[in-house]
């Protein structure tokens, strides 16, 4: 059975915060997956996605268990959103448990509900071996903190790309990123300057299996913005796509995800405190409580 699983004790007790904690409204019915029960096996020893708060996910993926966090620290929830406790904040800059051993960082962009550039240089100075990857907007930001030194860049990864443009792919930390840029929701109306960056990981499971995620920041839901991307998305199964919780509201959410995006299964995050029907009367994953967790599936290479 798919399903999103009650918040990890580990992360429970050490983070169980006031709100971040508290019971969330409206929580999805488990799903049912296409896997049999002998795949999800598999699936659930080798990588899991795991919600930290608003658009963030941490997520372990490969025999190695390569560590990726998304959209993880952020400077402000807007009214509308989970603020981001202290706490929460300090255990992920530290990296202590579970936050530990992180590899890579992802930022989807540069506003301030996915973004916090003086709360990552506090990270990346805490760990040097730690790869940042972002978009120039917020690079720009980062190097205007006051304990940013020109040391930092050789940690961090800048995407730089036009709506549409080609992808930009990489290896790093025993991962294969493929980086491509579409209009952040409201274009062109809002933030139609805003480098809305998605990324798509993947990282070796062994016997040409594969461990495939994928995280669309703000992305517009329109599929006429995926377009250019059609090659590489078909040409590669993703696992699991991490959808801002708007996707769920389209009539064409089944072909976006499937035909689409090519991917097996969805999480929907950047949800707001108070859950919309849509969400909370559906029967598809969503996030809403640090620790809630989702199998990510294992598909080919």
């Amino acid at each position: 059975m798919f399903q999103i699983t009650a918040p990890l004790s580990v992360i429970a007790g050490a983070l169980c915060l006031l709100s971040a904690c508290a019971e969330a409204p409206g929580q999805t019915a488990p799903q049912t997956s296409e896997h049999s029960a002998s795949e999800q096996s598999a699936t659930a020893q080798n990588g899991a996605a795991t919600a930290i708060l608003n658009a963030g996910v941490m997520a372990n993926v490969g025999a190695e268990s390569v560590k990726l966090l998304f959209d993880p620290l952020y400077d402000n929830h807007f009214g509308s959103l989970a603020e981001l406790p202290p706490e929460l904040a300090e255990a992920i800059i530290t990296g202590a448990a579970p936050y530990d051993d992180v590899d890579l960082v992802f930022v989807s962009h540069a506003h301030g509900d996915h973004f916090s550039a003086s709360m990552l240089v506090e990270m990346l100075l805490n760990d040097s071996d730690l790869w940042l990857i972002a978009p120039g907007q917020a690079y720009d930001q980062l190097k205007e903190q006051e304990n940013w030194h020109h040391g930092l860049a050789t940690q961090v990864r800048t995407i730089t790309l036009r709506n549409g443009e080609a992808t930009q792919t990489f290896d790093l930390a025993g991962a294969t990123i493929k980086a491509f840029r579409s209009p952040h929701s409201g274009w062109p109306e809002r933030h139609s300057e805003t480098h809305n960056i998605s990324y798509r990981v993947s990282v070796s499971s062994g016997d040409g299996e594969v461990m495939r995620v994928m995280h669309l920041g703000d992305a517009d839901p329109a599929t006429q913005h995926f377009a250019p991307f059609a090659d590489f998305l078909s040409a590669k199964r993703t696992g699991l796509v991490m959808v801002p919780f708007w996707f769920y509201q389209s009539d064409d959410l089944d072909a976006i995800l499937e035909e689409t995006l090519n991917a097996d299964t969805s999480v929907a995050v950047h949800v707001p405190v108070n859950v919309p029907a849509y969400l909370s009367e559906g029967t598809r994953p969503y996030f809403t409580q640090v620790g809630e967790v989702v199998e990510i599936p294992i598909t080919a290479q």
